[in-house]
């Protein structure tokens, strides 16, 4: 997908793509429109080619990154480290300053999906790590209640949790989530 203002620039840059062996599935002049194309496209690239993009689409960037992430190329006059600090942070993946140059376009693409997929790769760890983190907490506070209830040292009542997790075919974390809920409402 291609979001440019500019229909002339926006015509050369689709055929400079086109002759690379890239098809443009939409291109995007109404920043507006960008959340509705993106949706209705599922593009697999998204190259914005703007002399200077505004807030508006840095919000729907950022909407994209959040709920459908996709790689971006900018191109963009903007050279304030502010402005591409905000793009970056909007889910740019690649922040280039100037026009574009048809000989770079493909290896800039292809860098594109390589730091978007160690991106990813790092974001999915990253919340994985976040979700172990927080089982492991309510594991330790299902143990609390647990020794408090039954009046146990903490061996005795994780040995409990896990029994209770075999008995119900469920996982420690949503055992010790259910005792965590079970004695907020008591």
């Amino acid at each position: 997908m291609l979001i440019d203002d500019d229909p002339k620039r926006a015509a050369w840059v689709e055929k400079c793509l086109r002759d690379l062996g890239f098809d443009t599935c939409s291109i995007v002049a109404n920043v507006f429109d960008v959340l509705k194309k993106i949706s209705t496209h599922a593009p697999d690239v998204i190259i914005v080619d703007m002399e200077s993009p505004g807030r508006d689409l840095l919000e729907s960037l950022s909407v994209v990154a959040q709920h459908k992430p996709t790689p971006v190329v900018m191109f963009s006059t903007e050279e304030d480290p502010g402005y591409i600090n905000k793009a970056v942070e909007a889910g740019v993946s690649t922040y280039l300053v100037g026009a574009i140059d048809p000989a770079k376009v493909k290896p800039i693409i292809e860098i594109t999906f390589a730091q978007f997929r160690n991106f990813q790769k790092l974001r999915t760890e990253l919340d994985q790590s976040r979700s172990e983190l927080a089982d492991r907490k309510n594991i330790d506070k299902a143990k609390l209640i647990v020794m408090h209830r039954l009046n146990v040292d903490e061996n005795l009542a994780y040995k409990h949790l896990r029994k209770e997790a075999m008995n119900c075919g469920a996982s420690i974390a949503v055992i010790a989530k259910r005792i965590i809920d079970s004695n907020a409402r008591q």
